[in-house]
């Protein structure tokens, strides 16, 4: 997986676990929270759901997101 991509886990990240994600965009939205960013490959997409497992979150989806133009 390279490009964008976003990630959605279940509630609010606490101060530590937004640190764990400094690199990425985080959003809350009602209930969920979103992590976005850019991968180059799946190697980091897997340690980013690493971190998410080892803090504990709760994984909801994750996506890769085409930016207009792709084909």
């Amino acid at each position: 997986m390279s490009g964008r991509f976003e990630i959605r886990v279940s509630g609010r990240l606490s101060d530590r676990a937004r640190a764990a994600f400094a690199d990425m965009a985080v959003v809350e939205v009602p209930a969920e929270t979103v992590l976005s960013g850019w991968s180059d490959d799946a190697d980091e997409v897997h340690g980013i759901l690493d971190r998410i497992q080892e803090l504990g979150l709760e994984l909801v989806s994750l996506r890769q997101v085409r930016e207009p133009g792709d084909a």
